[in-house]
């Protein structure tokens, strides 16, 4: 009876596939939203690992066969799989942080639930903003621009090359600021409008003092968020497109320089 003999080279191939996908499953949005359980993530990433491995089979060379070397492959792959990941999700936080803000003036944190995907308190506009940014980037085939960058990876870096550099970590950094830019920028007409409000408020409290201001400014700030929100829900989605194209300029960018 002939013994079998598993061929090392696709096994080894297809753990640095996974490794890499499975930092990329971690951070992407979508995938990455805890709404999906763990093992569907894990499905997901075996999943993609077992399509993109017969594609790369003859264009990578074997990893090395011993553990401590492999494992060092290994965690560089799942590096390079998570900043591509987290370029999305540095891209989303303008969105949550639009929406928190927008949700804060109205008054909303009085009212703050749990967010499934960051575990941090926030509004019900935060998860609403997350929610449609997902739409609209699947929309988009967003997702497709991930693994597009992931298999481009491995030309670029191949397994057992990465090296974290400083021009990475500016690139982060530089998301971070946009990030809080995109918040600010999306919320500022909505802020802008519930402070002249708040002033008016101010104003009608010191002039007639016996209306309950406080009570009072609730449901107004509330229906005039409310109705700015309703007006610009024309605009919303090419705005959100306009952000979520840095997405993609941001895979670039870090493709560059791994």
């Amino acid at each position: 009876m002939e013994n079998f003999v598993l061929p090392i080279h696709p096994v080894l191939i297809f753990l640095v596939v996974l490794a890499r996908v499975g930092g990329l499953v971690t951070f992407a949005p979508f995938w990455a939203h805890n709404s999906i359980s763990f093992n569907i993530r894990v499905i997901i990433a075996g999943v993609l690992a077992l399509i993109l491995t017969p594609f790369l089979m003859t264009k990578l060379q074997t990893p090395p066969t011993e553990s401590f070397a492999l494992s060092l492959v290994l965690l560089g792959e799942l590096l390079i799989g998570l900043a591509l990941g987290f370029v999305g999700r540095l891209v989303f936080l303008g969105f949550e942080m639009a929406a928190h803000l927008v949700g804060a003036q109205m008054g909303f944190t009085l009212a703050g639930i749990i967010d499934p995907a960051t575990r941090a308190q926030t509004t019900a506009f935060g998860i609403i903003g997350q929610m449609l940014s997902i739409v609209i980037l699947l929309g988009m085939n967003g997702h497709h621009w991930f693994i597009n960058a992931a298999v481009r990876s491995f030309f670029l870096t191949p397994p057992g090359s990465f090296t974290m550099s400083a021009d990475l970590v500016e690139i982060f950094l530089r998301l971070s600021a946009n990030a809080l830019l995109v918040g600010v920028t999306l919320a500022a007409p909505a802020i802008i409008v519930l402070i002249v409000v708040e002033f008016g408020l101010e104003f009608f409290g010191r002039t007639a003092p016996q209306f309950q201001v406080f009570i009072l400014g609730f449901p107004l700030k509330i229906g005039i968020g409310l109705w700015i929100i309703g007006a610009s829900l024309y605009f919303l989605p090419n705005a959100f497109r306009d952000v979520l194209r840095t997405i993609y300029t941001g895979l670039a960018e870090v493709l560059k320089v791994l």
